[in-house]
């Protein structure tokens, strides 16, 4: 069992759990709330894979269906001691963010997208689970939000292409530095409640 693999069963009980945190304060049942938990863990990875035209990684791999289930199961019934209304759910959201954003970077790169598109790849798999999570607990969305989400990954994803792609280090150092710059910045970003300039935009009448 190579370190990628944990870190992508790391990356789905993070967002496993995050998926229950945003479901906190709803009217929702144990069922409902790891359904939405299994859905944040695997909807980003399983938009990917359909997008690559690869068998869809949950599919024919257990372990990171029982990971999501297990942890959305553990997080509901330990709820009480989740902190619902502080930073929890964003800094787990960051962790999901940024493992599975570099390692679908990787994965695309392996099955020949240029850096090009596989950065625009790893942005997709970070943000899909978190989208679906946001849609099914009617929370606005973070990439909608004037505090910097998306800017973080594709910095993040642009190093990673760099040492990868264009200076020829090994995948692994490649994978770590995308990956801590994006939770890093993400981090900072939550801490200081970083802020890209908005534009408000209005509704026709």
């Amino acid at each position: 069992m190579d370190a990628l693999y944990l870190l992508g069963l790391t990356a789905t009980a993070a967002f496993a759990a995050s998926g229950i945190l945003a479901a906190m304060g709803t009217r929702i049942d144990l069922f409902g709330a790891v359904v939405v938990a299994v859905v944040t863990a695997i909807g980003g990875g399983t938009l990917r894979d359909l997008v690559l035209g690869v068998p869809v990684f949950w599919l024919h791999d257990q372990a990171f269906m029982a990971c999501a289930a297990t942890t959305g199961v553990v997080a509901f019934l330990g709820r009480a001691h989740l902190d619902a209304h502080g930073n929890l759910l964003a800094y787990l959201d960051a962790m999901g963010v940024a493992l599975f954003a570099s390692g679908a970077y990787i994965k695309s790169t392996e099955l020949g997208l240029p850096p090009t598109h596989a950065l625009v790849m790893g942005v997709i798999t970070g943000i899909g689970g978190g989208l679906l999570r946001d849609t099914l607990t009617g929370r606005e969305t973070l990439l909608v939000s004037p505090e910097l989400y998306a800017t973080p990954i594709i910095v993040g994803l642009g190093l990673q292409a760099l040492i990868i792609s264009v200076l020829g280090m090994p995948t692994d150092i490649g994978f770590a530095v995308g990956a801590i710059s994006i939770l890093v910045t993400r981090s900072l970003a939550i801490r200081y409640r970083l802020q890209m300039p908005a534009a408000l935009i209005n509704r026709p009448r």
